[in-house]
C-alpha cells in the first residue's frame, strides 16, 4: 500500500511538470523557412505536382503517336447455329435456299502500324491465322495471311498529326511554365499566412506592453487623483485606456490562435507545434528594369503561351472545318500472301498473292448551305480571339509594367514606414515621460498611444506588401532578379 501511495505521488509530481513541457515545443521559423515548407508540404504545392503530372502524361500519349504500335487480336471463339438464306447453283441456275449453318470461327492476327505524320494515313504489317469448322463432318479448314503490308490514306483530309506537331509542344512547354507560376502562388500564399501570423503576434506583444504600461499609468492618475492634481474625467479616462488595452489583448490572444491554426494546416503540421516566428527587416535591395521585365513576361508567363495556343486551336478549328466542307476520299491499299489448308502444313505451303485496293469519295452535292455557314462561323471564331487576344496582351502588359512600377517604390515605403515607427515610439515616449511629470493631459497622451500602435501595424503591412510584390514579379517573369536567374525546376523528379 505505502509502493502504491508513493508511486501515485511521484507520478502527480512528474506529470505536471512533463505535460507543459510537451505543450510548450516551440518552433521559430522565419520567412524563408515558411514558403520552403510551403513547397514541401503544402497541398497548394501537391496539386501543382500532380496537375503537371497530367500534363506530363498527356505530353507522352501525343508523342507515343509518332511510334510504332504493336498489338495483338484474336476471336477465341465464334460459334453460330442459325438458319442462314445461301445461294446454291443446281442444274445450271442459282438457286436461294434456306438451310441450317453451323460452324465455329477462331481467328488471330498480329499487326504493327506506323502513323505517317506528313500526310496523315497509316501504314501496317500484319499476320494472320484463321480457323473454320463447320461441325458437320466436314474437315477443318485453316485460313493464313503470313504477311500483309497496308496503307490507309485519307486524301485531301485534314491532318490532325500536323496541328498536333504546333500545338501539343506548345501545352507541355505551357505546363512546365504554369507548374513554376503556381510555385510562386505557393509563395505568395505562404507571405500571406507569415504576415497574418506575424502581425497578430505583433498585436499581443503591443497589447501586452500597453496593458503594463496603462496599469501604471492607471495607478500614478488615482494617486494624482487622491492629491486633487487631476479630476475624475482624466482618471477615468485612464481606466478606460486600461480596459481597452486589456480587452484587445484578449481579442488578441484569440486571434493569435486562429493565425496559428491556419499556418499549421497551410504547411500541412499534424502536431499541435507552436510557432513563433521570427521577423526579419532586411528585404532585398532591387530596382528592376522595366523593360528586361516586360520581355521576360512575354517570353516566360504561362498566360502569354495560353493566349498563342488559343489562336492555334482557332486556326486549326477553321482548317478541319474548312477540309471536311470539300469532297473527301480514302486510298485503302494491301499486298499480301495467304493460303488454306487442313493442317499449319498446308495452310502456310506455297502461299498465294493477295491484293486488295479501295478508293472511296464522297461528294457533297446539297447541304443548304450548312458547310458553308460552319467554314463562316469557324472563320468569325479565329477573328474573335485574335482580337481578345491582342486586347489581353496589351492589358497583361500594362498590368506587368504597373507591378514593376510598385514594386521600384516599395524600399522607399518601407524606409517612410520605418521612420514613421521610430518617431512615433520616441514621440509616445517623450509624452509618457511629460504626463507622468504632470505637465500634458490625457488626450495628448492617448494621441501618441494610438500613433504608435498604427505605426507598428503600417510597418509591418509595409514588408507584407514589399514581399507580396517580389513573388507576384516573380511569377510574371518566372525569373529571380535577386539571382538574376531564370526560375528552374527538375521535371523529372515531380514524375517520380
Amino acid at each position: 500500500m505505502r509502493k502504491s501511495i508513493v508511486l501515485l505521488i511521484v507520478i502527480s509530481l512528474i506529470f505536471p511538470i512533463v505535460l507543459p513541457a510537451q505543450q510548450a515545443q516551440i518552433r521559430q521559423l522565419d520567412l524563408q523557412d515558411v514558403i520552403k515548407l510551403a513547397q514541401e508540404n503544402s497541398l497548394d504545392a501537391l496539386l501543382a505536382k500532380h496537375r503537371f503530372r497530367s500534363s506530363y502524361w498527356a505530353f507522352r500519349s501525343y508523342q507515343a503517336n509518332y511510334l510504332p504500335s504493336v498489338s495483338l487480336q484474336t476471336d477465341v471463339v465464334d460459334l453460330s447455329r442459325a438458319i442462314v438464306k445461301n445461294v446454291v447453283l443446281e442444274n445450271g441456275e442459282w438457286v436461294t435456299k434456306y438451310a441450317p449453318s453451323n460452324r465455329l470461327n477462331s481467328t488471330v492476327s498480329l499487326e504493327a502500324s506506323q502513323n505517317i505524320p506528313i500526310t496523315g494515313g497509316r501504314i501496317y504489317v500484319s499476320s494472320q491465322l484463321g480457323r473454320l469448322d463447320l461441325l458437320n463432318n466436314d474437315p477443318i479448314t485453316l485460313m493464313s495471311t503470313p504477311v500483309s503490308i497496308g496503307l490507309v490514306q485519307p486524301l485531301f483530309a485534314f491532318n490532325k498529326f500536323k496541328w498536333q506537331k504546333k500545338i501539343e509542344p506548345r501545352k507541355y512547354d505551357e505546363a512546365k511554365k504554369t507548374y513554376l507560376s503556381n510555385m510562386e502562388d505557393v509563395n505568395l500564399k505562404a507571405v500571406r499566412y507569415f504576415y497574418d501570423l506575424a502581425l497578430a503576434q505583433m498585436n499581443v506583444k503591443t497589447s501586452k506592453f500597453n496593458v503594463a504600461n496603462n496599469d501604471t499609468l492607471y495607478q500614478i492618475a488615482k494617486g494624482r487623483f487622491e492629491l486633487g492634481m487631476i479630476d475624475q474625467g482624466d482618471l477615468m479616462q485612464m481606466e478606460l485606456n486600461l480596459l481597452t488595452s486589456q480587452d484587445n489583448l484578449t481579442k488578441g490572444v484569440l486571434d493569435l490562435e486562429v493565425k496559428k491554426s491556419n499556418l499549421r494546416t497551410f504547411l500541412g503540421f499534424i502536431d499541435k507545434i507552436n510557432i513563433e516566428l521570427v521577423t526579419t527587416l532586411d528585404v532585398p535591395k532591387l530596382v528592376v528594369d522595366v523593360d528586361k521585365a516586360l520581355a521576360l513576361a512575354r517570353e516566360n508567363n504561362p498566360s502569354m503561351l495560353s493566349m498563342e495556343r488559343s489562336i492555334l486551336e482557332a486556326q486549326q478549328n477553321l482548317a478541319q472545318v474548312q477540309s471536311n466542307s470539300r469532297f473527301q476520299a480514302n486510298l485503302m491499299a494491301q499486298y499480301g500472301l495467304t493460303q488454306r489448308g487442313t493442317d499449319l502444313t498446308t495452310a502456310y505451303q506455297k502461299p498465294l498473292e493477295s491484293q486488295q485496293l479501295n478508293i472511296g469519295v464522297t461528294i457533297p452535292i446539297l447541304d443548304w448551305g450548312m458547310r458553308k455557314g460552319q467554314v463562316r462561323m469557324a472563320k468569325s471564331s479565329l477573328d474573335v480571339t485574335q482580337v481578345n487576344v491582342e486586347q489581353q496582351k496589351i492589358d497583361f502588359e500594362q498590368q506587368v509594367f504597373l507591378d514593376i512600377m510598385q514594386f521600384n517604390m516599395q524600399d522607399e515605403q518601407l524606409l517612410l514606414a520605418a521612420k514613421t515607427d521610430t518617431i512615433s515610439r520616441t514621440r509616445y515616449d517623450i509624452t509618457k515621460q511629460k504626463f507622468m511629470l504632470g505637465s500634458l493631459d490625457v488626450l495628448k497622451l492617448n494621441d501618441a498611444l494610438s500613433q504608435k500602435d498604427r505605426a507598428i501595424t503600417n510597418y509591418m503591412s509595409a514588408l507584407r506588401t514589399y514581399w507580396n510584390y517580389f513573388y507576384n514579379v516573380r511569377k510574371t517573369t518566372l525569373f529571380d532578379f535577386e539571382k538574376n536567374v531564370p526560375l528552374e525546376q527538375s521535371y523529372d523528379d515531380l514524375i517520380k
